[in-house]
């Protein structure tokens, strides 16, 4: 009787063994960590906690690195003031017990009524690592997102984000009749008036001039483009640096555009890169007082991403997005075409920018990560 109760004992053990190597061999990875640590500058302290805030969450968020939190990595640093010129050598033994292969630091600065970002992004498991020095200007609340997500698609693994607060593109019958039939209100969509586009990169601001060549480095024209099969035709032409390309990007946007209230607009347009990413944008304005005087001027309250995209291997592609321009607080009066260029070097070409009214605005939203502006006392 006791032989079989022992053979009963160990099978019993056998199994739970077995049980807890299967539940083990289950048990997913740990994910890489990544240390943001507090931001230096001198930028509200409110202001950088949102910043260092918005790295982790989007990281969390993201689900392929895993954030130290706020408090851990504030309680390690203390009362030390980390900014840029911080080295890895004094941030390493910090968190060494945390055990991160990303380290993100730098500093926000504030800067002709805007803020300026200097973010080192340092990746342990690259060959002869180095920090990745990305400087970004921040205009206006709606852009702190972007900035931040900018940033962290430089890093190994991790996707373009994405926005799905609007339905992309929705062919019903009547936007596809509106289409057909309505006017295209870019006033220039094919490039033949250097004055009706504004190129901006860093403190340059400038018509693009049209030519018969391609830009020099970071710069932006409008190029007569001869291409077999096509009859030559304007086209606008960027042409990034790797440092412009990883920093501010390089934009060009169109005159502005009056708008119609409660108005479902759609955004079509060509491109071509060998080796940028785009990020274009549809902003928003509203006639409102200025921020440094009394003066009723044109103010951005809203902002469209169009769904990024990457090189085309020298194929021109058709993007096509819609949009429903609004905000909680101000009227969207008027809209700008932003085409934006970023991540990788090399040149990009744009044509046939077009924007129509596709019908009533289909979509109430409300984005967190754009705040109401207060309206004026």
């Amino acid at each position: 009787m006791r032989i079989p109760h022992l053979l009963l004992v160990v099978l019993s053990i056998s199994l739970n063994l077995q049980s807890f190597t299967l539940s083990m061999a289950a048990d997913p990875p740990a994910k890489p960590k990544v240390a943001v640590f507090p931001l230096g500058g001198n930028a509200s302290a409110n202001l950088k906690e949102r910043v260092g805030f918005s790295f982790r969450a989007k990281l969390d968020r993201e689900g392929s690195y895993e954030p130290i939190p706020g408090p851990t990595i504030n309680d390690l640093v203390g009362d030390k003031v980390i900014t840029q010129a911080t080295t890895i050598d004094v941030l390493k033994p910090i968190v060494d017990d945390e055990k991160p292969v990303v380290y993100i630091w730098g500093e926000l600065n504030d800067a002709g009524g805007g803020q300026t970002i200097k973010i080192n992004i340092l990746d342990t498991r690259e060959s002869n690592a180095k920090p990745h020095e990305i400087s970004k200007t921040i205009s206006d609340p709606t852009e702190l997102r972007f900035v931040v997500e900018q940033a962290l698609e430089t890093i190994k693994g991790i996707k373009a984000f994405s926005h799905p607060t609007e339905t992309s593109v929705t062919n019903d019958p009547e936007s596809l009749r509106l289409w057909a039939k309505n006017p295209n209100l870019v006033t220039d969509p094919n490039f033949r008036q250097s004055e009706q586009w504004t190129t901006l990169y860093l403190a340059e601001k400038y018509a693009p001039p049209i030519g018969d060549k391609l830009p020099p480095v970071d710069k932006v024209v409008i190029l007569r483009l001869s291409e077999s099969g096509h009859e030559a035709h304007n086209v606008l032409a960027m042409n990034l640096s790797r440092e412009c390309a990883e920093n501010n990007g390089m934009a060009c946007l169109c005159d502005f555009i009056r708008i119609e209230p409660n108005t479902r607009y759609r955004l079509q347009f060509k491109y071509k890169s060998d080796g940028p990413s785009l990020h274009v944008f549809v902003k928003g304005y509203t006639m409102g007082p200025s921020a440094v005087s009394k003066e009723t001027v044109k103010r951005e309250v809203y902002k469209r991403q169009v769904p990024p995209s990457g090189a085309t291997g020298g194929k021109w592609v058709t993007i096509i997005d819609d949009l429903n321009p609004q905000n909680p607080t101000w009227p969207v009066q008027f809209l700008r075409v932003d085409l934006y260029a970023y991540l990788s070097p090399g040149v990009v070409m744009f044509d046939d920018v077009q924007l129509k009214a596709v019908g009533a605005k289909t979509q109430n939203l409300k984005d967190e990560a754009i705040p109401a502006p207060r309206k004026p006392e």
